[in-house]
């Protein structure tokens, strides 16, 4: 049986605040982290001040499983929450196609959430994937990389 990676946002991933999870045979992610990278960032309404964006994201974050939180709730070494809402996904001929819905929580924002968006592509099998994301206000690039054990 071979291992389907299942991204999960990232996110924030965005997630995003991406934040992806895996189905892993006898291993324990729990204390796993991943990095998540951001590109492109812009305003959706395309104002040229995109401050609040880099705010929000920067150039990305590790975000690794909340200890304290539901199952599906992730936290950066920067101060992010990503809480996954809702996901669907599509796999065929080797390639997986994902959307992620994120609730977000940012650095100085105190418990201000944000819904968050992603579309995001990998190969079934391997450790990264790479996409768009949206939070509304924000745009931009998400790259997740592989799960970092400890």
């Amino acid at each position: 049986m071979r291992l389907v990676p299942l991204p999960v946002f990232a996110a924030a991933a965005l997630f995003s605040a991406g934040l992806v999870t895996y189905s892993f045979a006898n291993t324990d992610v729990t204390q796993a982290s991943r990095d998540v990278t951001f590109s492109d960032l812009s305003m959706q309404d395309g104002s040229s001040d995109n401050s609040i964006c880099v705010e929000r994201y920067g150039d990305g974050y590790t975000v690794s499983p909340s200890k304290e939180a539901p199952k599906r709730t992730y936290i950066s070494d920067k101060g992010h929450t990503v809480t996954l809402v809702d996901r669907s996904e599509i796999m065929g001929q080797g390639i997986f196609a994902e959307h992620d819905r994120f609730m977000m929580t940012f650095p100085g924002n105190g418990e201000e959430e944000i819904e968050v968006t992603q579309f995001v592509t990998g190969l079934i099998g391997g450790d990264s994937y790479s996409g768009v994301f949206t939070d509304g206000t924000c745009t931009g690039k998400v790259s997740v990389g592989p799960w970092i054990m400890p």
